[in-house]
């Protein structure tokens, strides 16, 4: 999966490049012909085997790619302990360290929509992606992984923390950008004017992805710009990958004259999307259920208790989750804790709306207590 280009990557050992060079023989491959099965540009590989300069190392993605095609490990090429130190490849902000930590803790499925980012990639010489879907539809955990695993320049707009505003975008992303590609006497630079500097420094085969989350949420009174400030147009190598929710065309906040894609996760979408959505919310209930060591085992004497299988409650529980991700967030750990003890598996909420009937009713929150209720809505808008 293709990321920011010249980052801070990994460094083949001298073992490393032997490894290799023997095993690009041994398959008959030359280096062009590895390149292509890899996906990666020639110059990558040189600069695995140590015939090109790698003064910023090579990306992950690509050491995989390379390693699956040649049945290695990525450890073989450029060492156990460097592969295993997930930090020399990750310098995202520690502002975003915990949400993004939190967001992948869980995470899996939704390799279709990287899938879908890829091909974007490979097929457009820069432009905007932007993933769509309503609350709790996963857009935030989806840019945390991809954040996670490829280590591109990244800004996750937080209302509740006052990150959401367009100087404080800037301002973190110049700031990125400055330090991975060693740029001077750019800290008064625009958006733009730094993307330019940027795209003609990169290499063949490189590129620069910026993952920009909940555009939702930005707080912005230049009503007549792009949201954020976003360029009307990008330098060849320059991708932005966005999240949001669905806006009427009224609400239109980003016009540009670059390549654009968008990719729904709505239960609105087309069938085989809404397809894809019920596949992966399936394989997040049995990850919940046979691997989470802190809810796993309560959920299942709750499954057995009711004599239904495992496999019922997964069909069961995913119908009832509309496809949302925040639901089974909720409801998941509400199970294993006993809040759903007198329940039967028909009786669980059904969607997040009435999860959040059920809960307002458990808590108490009608008759004497509604005064206290309205008090404490205003105080969560507030």
């Amino acid at each position: 999966m293709p990321e920011a280009g010249n980052a801070r990557g990994l460094k083949s050992t001298e073992a490393g490049k032997r490894r290799l060079r023997e095993a690009y023989k041994e398959a008959d491959l030359t280096q062009r012909t590895l390149a292509e099965k890899a996906k990666v540009s020639e110059d990558t590989i040189k600069r695995l085997l140590g015939t090109k300069k790698c003064a910023n190392g090579v990306d992950r993605w690509a050491i995989e790619n390379v390693a699956k095609v040649l049945g290695l490990k990525p450890a073989d090429i450029v060492g156990a302990k460097d592969w295993s130190d997930r930090s020399l490849s990750r310098p995202y902000p520690i502002e975003f360290k915990s949400l993004v930590e939190e967001k992948v803790r869980n995470f899996c499925g939704r390799k279709w929509v990287f899938a879908a980012f890829d091909r974007f990639l490979q097929n457009s010489k820069n432009g905007y992606f932007s993933i769509i879907g309503d609350a709790g539809m996963g857009k935030s955990s989806i840019a945390a992984k991809y954040v996670f695993d490829n280590n591109p320049i990244c800004y996750f707009n937080i209302q509740a923390e006052g990150r959401n505003r367009p100087e404080k975008f800037l301002e973190s992303v110049r700031l990125q950008l400055i330090e991975r590609y060693e740029l001077e006497s750019a800290e008064g630079k625009d958006l733009a004017s730094l993307l330019a500097t940027i795209s003609a420094k990169l290499e063949e085969g490189d590129r620069l992805v910026i993952v920009v989350d909940a555009l939702d949420e930005v707080e912005d009174d230049r009503q007549a710009n792009n949201i954020l400030n976003l360029p009307t147009t990008l330098p060849e190598k320059v991708y932005f990958l966005l999240t949001r929710r669905p806006y009427t065309s009224a609400q239109k906040r980003l016009f540009v004259s670059v390549a654009t894609e968008e990719l729904s996760l709505s239960n609105d979408a087309n069938n085989e999307i809404v397809k894809m959505n019920r596949n992966d919310v399936k394989e997040y209930i049995r990850l919940f259920l046979n691997e989470d060591p802190e809810y796993g085992e309560a959920i299942g004497n709750w499954i057995a208790s009711r004599q239904i299988t495992p496999e019922q409650f997964v069909e069961e529980l995913a119908e009832k989750s509309e496809n949302n991700f925040m639901y089974l967030r909720y409801v998941l750990p509400a199970i294993a804790q006993g809040d759903y003890r007198d329940f039967s598996i028909k009786e669980l909420p059904d969607g997040l709306v009435q999860y959040y009937e059920q809960h307002w009713q458990r808590m108490e929150m009608e008759g004497k207590n509604r005064p206290n209720a309205v008090l404490l809505s205003i105080l969560v808008e507030a």
